[in-house]
């Protein structure tokens, strides 16, 4: 787990202008992973990162996948970091709720496992994260190796500072190199685990794999918040892509 993430929320809340022209005018919210220019790592918006004093950070890379089409690249060589954005200045969770978005692992981190602190890496997970006057709270949703799929749990970090609350969608039995599409309803479990749902909140994208000593490789094709689809169980839904 990246044990000082969390504390770069409000510094991720107060980028305001540097972020609005990049996110357009609805409610919803979507990130393709586009650069503006060739000179750029990263889209716009993304500045921010997360790392631990003296361990190697993890790396992200925009990479181009064909005509007018990439994906975020995330490698951490027993590495920890977080890449983050503030999508609630366009994002209101009553009314927009659901976070989907499109990933794949290529390496999992050897014995990782969110129940065991001393083995406590990820290929790659997604957090949802508020401040609480002095507290930080999140959300997480992770690709695991060893944890059990389905299962969820909670972690103090930071002298109790920062809480997280987890959730494994995938583990080693979901492959590697295959992409899958996942959607959770951001505001019910938010709810659920701290008793609010955020009006202001910063997304990261992470990955660490210090804790094994491993490396791990893992991609995204895209994040978005969208409305309720009424068709869809929206809190669980899990797909997997054929593509």
């Amino acid at each position: 787990m990246i044990k000082s993430k969390m504390l770069t929320f409000t510094a991720v809340l107060m980028f305001g202008s540097a972020i609005t022209a990049a996110y357009g005018q609805d409610s919803a919210w979507r990130e393709n992973f586009n650069k503006d220019s060739k000179a750029q790592e990263l889209p716009d918006g993304w500045a921010v990162k997360a790392t631990v004093l003296g361990t190697p950070e993890t790396s992200f890379k925009v990479k181009n996948t064909g005509k007018d089409k990439s994906v975020l690249m995330v490698h951490a060589d027993k590495a920890t970091g977080g890449l983050m954005c503030n999508p609630s200045l366009k994002v209101d969770l009553t009314k927009t709720p659901i976070l989907r978005w499109r990933w794949r692992v290529e390496n999992l981190p050897k014995g990782g496992d969110s129940r065991k602190q001393k083995k406590d890496d990820q290929a790659i997970a997604i957090y949802i994260g508020a401040n609480d006057w002095l507290r930080k709270k999140s959300i997480s949703y992770r690709y695991e190796n060893e944890t059990p799929k389905g299962s969820k749990g909670t972690a103090s970090y930071g002298g109790g500072i920062i809480k997280v609350k987890w959730f494994c969608l995938r583990n080693k039995k979901s492959g590697t190199g295959k992409w899958f599409t996942e959607e959770r309803n951001i505001a019910e479990d938010f709810k659920k685990a701290f008793g609010f749902v955020p009006k202001e909140f910063a997304l990261s994208v992470c990955a660490n794999s210090q804790h094994t000593g491993s490396e791990t490789k893992a991609e995204i094709d895209y994040i978005e918040f969208v409305a309720p689809d009424k068709t869809t169980d929206t809190q669980l839904a899990q797909r997997t892509d054929k593509k």
